[in-house]
């Protein structure tokens, strides 16, 4: 038969119809094409959420970073590196911080794949 705009010689829809010798019906057609699609959604949620916890991440490591610099700043002043009580507060800091990072950077290499 021979299909003239979405119109068979025999008056059907030209939906629908003998496949590869299964019949295919038009429920079946709208059914994958629902499932195509919710499939590519779900795959876009993945990406975005994977790109915006890859954005906090990397805002958390910029942050830990700089306050690893000013302790790193804090500890040359001689107010501070004279009075022990502040120097095992903010090495402690310090020492968490590093901990921290070296998770952060971490995760930031399996999202950044």
């Amino acid at each position: 038969m021979m299909e003239l705009y979405g119109k068979t010689e025999a008056g059907g829809s030209g939906r629908g119809g003998n496949v590869g010798g299964a019949v295919v019906s038009d429920d079946e057609d709208a059914s994958e094409v629902k499932l195509d699609w919710k499939a590519q959604k779900e795959e876009q949620a993945r990406i975005r959420k994977r790109q915006n916890d890859l954005k906090k991440t990397e805002d958390e490591i910029h942050e830990l970073e700089l306050r690893d610099g000013e302790i790193d700043l804090l500890l040359t002043q001689e107010e501070v590196f004279t009075d022990v009580a502040r120097l095992m507060e903010l090495n402690h800091e310090k020492e968490g911080i590093s901990q921290r990072l070296e998770g952060l950077y971490s995760l930031w290499e399996k999202l950044a794949e």
